[in-house]
């Protein structure tokens, strides 16, 4: 299920016009930093391995595609998984191309999508009504129904951050496809690096995709969806886009020119675009008879005050509808 809106233009707005992440961009706080231990076993437990095979049923299974995601929210019998929209389709037109005709693609049927953790008793089948997209954003979300199962691992969400500055330190995780993590079960792999900077002007906003967190820790491929945490372990970031190397071929086919600048750094959606996200799209978020009926975690009014005047005095927000997103 995907959305039409276009909000690209509403997270220009939001960032051009005094956006919370820029009145917090100095005011970051983490009174309560963990141990990097502590760390690794909250990203452990709430980071999953998303997975895409050929031939799941048969003995011929084979890994053909993964990314990583977290759990956001549990309600009910309902786990909420959030990840990357490039993720969860074979064709997303917002990174994939720039043809104005370009139509975002659902995985065909030989392809089955499953999402575990390291530490997980089961896998969970995810079909094309479980899960979730932006067309201007890369996020989807995955509805897991435990009424579909006779048992449920015990799945542990993050709790959400927000605020940021420079060289702040904060920690990544995902289930890359590298050398020595070639296989079908993948291993998780962990990063600790700081912010590097914040992209809020419109040309660079359009050209990273609401990409706007900067950083240096390591994301490879298969890590997309993956979270970018705070050194209290909240939830800030969700990773998935990195530069590519920029090469000039010559007229025989010869590298004559090589510029590797742009792979020092990674991209993060930031999670307050999520809640934006929210109030210009129909998602379901909140309505009753939908599998993704709160599947938004509600925010502390107190914790993301700026947030919630920003969205009711800038965004003409309904006030009904906000005060569901916040506690």
């Amino acid at each position: 299920m995907n959305f039409t809106e276009s909000v690209i233009g509403f997270f220009i707005k939001l960032i051009m016009k005094n956006y919370i992440l820029l009145t917090c961009f100095f005011l970051a706080i983490n009174n309560f930093a963990l141990g990097t231990n502590e760390i690794a076993q909250i990203l452990k437990s709430s980071t999953v391995r998303i997975s895409l095979w050929e031939n799941y049923d048969t003995t011929d299974k084979e890994l053909y595609a993964g990314g990583s995601g977290i759990v956001l929210n549990e309600y009910r019998d309902t786990y909420f998984i959030l990840t990357n929209a490039h993720v969860v389709l074979s064709q997303f037109c917002l990174l994939d191309s720039e043809d104005e005709n370009c139509e975002n693609l659902l995985l065909g049927d030989s392809i089955t999508l499953t999402v575990d953790t390291m530490d997980s008793s089961f896998e969970y089948i995810v079909t094309e009504e479980d899960f979730i997209f932006w067309e201007d954003l890369d996020l989807a979300v995955i509805a897991i129904d435990g009424a579909m199962y006779k048992e449920m691992d015990d799945l542990q969400k993050l709790e959400i951050g927000g605020m940021w500055h420079p060289l702040q330190p904060v920690y990544s995780s995902g289930f890359p496809l590298v050398i020595g993590n070639y296989k079908n079960y993948r291993d998780i792999f962990y990063d600790s690096c700081v912010i590097n900077a914040g992209i809020f002007d419109e040309a660079g906003m359009q050209e990273l995709m609401n990409y706007s967190m900067v950083h240096d820790c390591s994301v490879a491929g298969g890590m997309s969806g993956g979270p970018l945490v705070t050194q209290d372990g909240k939830l800030m970031g969700i990773n998935g886009l990195i530069g590519d190397a920029v090469l000039e071929q010559g007229w025989w086919g010869n590298i004559i020119s090589s510029d590797f600048d742009n792979l020092k750094y990674a991209y993060a959606i930031h999670i307050y675009d999520l809640y934006g996200s929210v109030l210009v799209a129909q998602t379901g978020n909140f309505d009753p008879q939908s599998k993704f009926y709160n599947f938004l975690p509600r925010l502390s009014r107190k914790e993301h005050e700026g947030l919630y005047g920003y969205l009711l005095d800038n965004l003409n927000a309904n006030k009904s509808l906000l005060n569901k997103m916040f506690k």
